[in-house]
This record gives structure tokens, sequence and C-alpha cells, in this order.
């Protein structure tokens, strides 16, 4: 990542990682991602906010020196998980005159996470300002904007919003080139339905904040700066206001087509009552779960119905289907309704463990379709019933 001017007392210099492929080995990041860092110069004190993970720390240094920083009286961590705070000791080794700044949820964290007595952390408050001398750095905490130790800092002088985790995407721009809109928004959804979806009820109040104080740009921990707020403020009003769309996603494992003959048919009977539906194959065999999985949670950010195809292996869930309720159940997505369809060869309680790994999941469940073996003509009128069911659910005078 190259040194980016934001203002004259402001810098960009954190990292860039574009081959990462999973985050925490779990969220695909086709776009790699990247560790902001940033600097914030006032007339008598300097300060950093956000040291980037430790393999990254190079990186930092590097920019550090390019860009003329050879003295930094504060380190500001804004959240304390390793991507934003790993590199944290190494940068106290080498600016050892900084003193490290954070919320007492913020001290306690480090304690925990990187071995860093609570005791070497300035605490700072709520509406708290470190002053620099013609500039100051208000600390906001945002607990929940994905863990409890979430801050913002706010530079009302120039109207800057450090957003720590929230209104951040994994795009890691290309050197020398403008960030790309459309990746930046694709990424910007992916990133809210695997970051900040599960604390989606909580978002609320940080998001009228970030309004009230009206920022002419948005500094996230990771991905492009936002030099036009109101677009990403907006599409976080969307997200959490529990709108979803009337339209299907489908989920699909099969092991012998059955389930696939299934899902496919009643696909397209709901297509045929205009009823959108997704279909995300569980078992692409030139595809990492991981990746299957990931779209399915980022489409279901506003998908009114979620309906899982699975078959049953040795009476339970085919092991992709129960990965992904597992990673539905964290994530809780807006869903207004669930369902489960799928073929059993010999026996099935399928429906009940599949349903044990959702107990957070508050859609409403709606009935269970299961077929012995390969579907015969008495299935399909079933599943021809099921279609029409679903329409009245999703497209019902009442709920227009």
């Amino acid at each position: 990542m190259k040194v980016q001017k934001i203002s004259d007392h402001v810098l960009s210099l954190g990292a860039s990682d574009p081959g990462l492929q999973y985050f925490d080995k779990l969220m695909p990041t086709p776009y790699g991602t990247s560790y902001n860092s940033y600097i914030v110069r006032g007339e008598d004190k300097v300060a950093l906010l956000d040291p980037v993970q430790s393999d990254s720390i190079h990186q930092l240094l590097s920019n550090l020196a390019l860009a003329g920083v050879s003295h930094i009286d504060y380190i500001l961590s804004l959240h304390t998980e390793q991507d934003h705070s790993g590199g944290t000791e190494l940068l106290l080794q080498r600016f050892p005159e900084a003193r490290l700044v954070g919320t007492g949820k913020v001290a306690e964290f480090l304690e925990i996470h990187l071995n860093i007595p609570a005791s070497q952390v300035q605490v700072i408050a709520e509406n708290e300002t470190l002053d620099l001398g013609g500039l100051g750095l208000t600390c906001i905490p945002i607990p929940f904007a994905h863990w409890p130790d979430n801050t913002m800092y706010w530079l009302e002088e120039e109207r800057i919003l450090f957003s720590s985790d929230l209104y951040g995407s994994h795009y890691a721009v290309p050197p020398y080139k403008a960030a790309d809109e459309k990746i930046h928004l694709e990424t910007t959804r992916s990133y809210y339905a695997e970051i900040m979806m599960p604390t989606s009820k909580l978002l609320g109040r940080h998001l009228a904040k970030s309004r009230d104080l009206d920022p002419l740009i948005i500094c996230p921990a990771h991905g492009p700066i936002w030099y036009e707020p109101d677009k990403v403020l907006s599409l976080y009003e969307s997200y959490i206001s529990g709108k979803v769309d009337k339209r299907v996603v489908m989920p699909v494992v099969s092991m012998h087509d059955s389930t696939k003959t299934m899902a496919y048919y009643l696909a397209e009977k709901l297509e045929g009552f205009g009823i959108p539906v997704n279909i995300h194959h569980l078992d692409d065999p030139n595809q990492d779960l991981r990746v299957s999985m990931g779209k399915v949670v980022e489409d279901t950010v506003d998908a009114s119905c979620l309906i899982m195809a699975a078959p049953t292996v040795l009476t339970g869930p085919h092991p992709s289907a129960g990965a992904l309720a597992l990673m539905l159940n964290a994530f809780k997505p807006p869903l207004k309704y669930i369902a489960l369809i799928g073929s059993f060869g010999w026996g099935s309680q399928i429906e009940k463990r599949f349903y044990d790994l959702l107990p957070q999941v508050k859609a409403e469940r709606l009935d269970t379709l299961l077929v012995k073996g390969l579907p015969t003509e008495e299935d399909y009128k079933l599943l021809d019933e099921y279609a029409r069911m679903l329409k009245e659910k999703l497209i019902s005078p009442e709920k227009e």
C-alpha cells in the first residue's frame, strides 16, 4: 500500500495483502484486503491510529519512513483483534517514546490477546478528546460494531471519521490505481454480511451517530477510504432496516441427484410465479465450500426466504448443509422464512438435526418436504403444492 495524503494533516499508510484468499481462514476475500493505518499530525503531537497485522508491519514501517515520520507521540488502538493490533509491540519498539492509547475495553483486550499489560495503556474515555495541538481526536466507542472494543475517533477540525471495522471492505486496491466503485460496493456488501450482520440490531445508534457527525471523509480499518460517505451510510441504513426482497436463496447439495432434481423443479415453479430463486451449489467440485457458503451468507442480507435442499446422511443432514447451518446461526440473517427439502434412502432425522443447529435464526420455519429415494409423480405433485404455499407466504396480498 502506498502512502496516501488524505489532508494536510492526515496520511493513510497501512499495509496491503492482495493475495489473501480467506479472512480468518473462513471468509472468502477474492480481492484480498488491506490493514489500514493512519497518521494525524497536529501542531504539537503526532498520533498513529491502528498498528497493522504483525506480518505486515514491515509495510507500515517502510511507509512511515517514506512519509518522513520519525517521531510518534500516541499509538491509538481502535480494536484489538490481531489484524488491527498485531504490530503494536514492534511499533512500540521502533517508537519507544509513544504512548499506547485506548478505551478501557481496549486495554483489557490488549492484555488478553497480545499480553500487553493494561497498565501500559493510557485509557481514554468516551467523548474525551486527545489534544494534538490545533487538532483533536475524540473517542467514540462503538461496542459490537463487530467486537466489544471497537472504537471510532472523530477529527472535528477536518470532519474525518476513523471508523474502525465499521464501513470497511476486504479490497486491496492495486498500487497506483483508483478503487473500482463496483468492486468496492460488492466487497462492502460481503464484508457487512460476514462482519456486521451478526450484530446488526446494535448498529443503529452507531450509524445515527455517524450521520449526526456529518463527516466529509470516512477512513475505515479495511478497504478504500470513503470520500462520499453518504454512499456507505445509505447502504448500511438499507442493510439494518430489516426490509427484504421477495426472493428465495436455495443452497443445494445432492449426492445422487434426487435432491438436486427436487430443488430444480421447485425453483422452476417458483420462478413461474414470479419469485426469483438464487441457487448456490454447496457441492461444486471446483469451489471451496467456504466460497459457496460465503455467497449464501451474502445473498441472505436482503432475501426473505432460504430453502435448504439437502439429502440425509446417516439420518442427519449432509455435512455441507450442517456447516452452512452453523454459519447461518452465527451470522443471523434477517430472513422471514426458512425451509428444508430433500431426499433420504431409508430413514431420516434431518429436520430435527438441521434446525437444532439454528437456534439463533428466528425466521418462521416452514413445513419440511422429504422424499424417499428418487421423486415420483406423486412427489412432484407435493412439490407443486409446496410452491403454491411459498407463493402465498411470499407474495400474498396481505404481504404486499
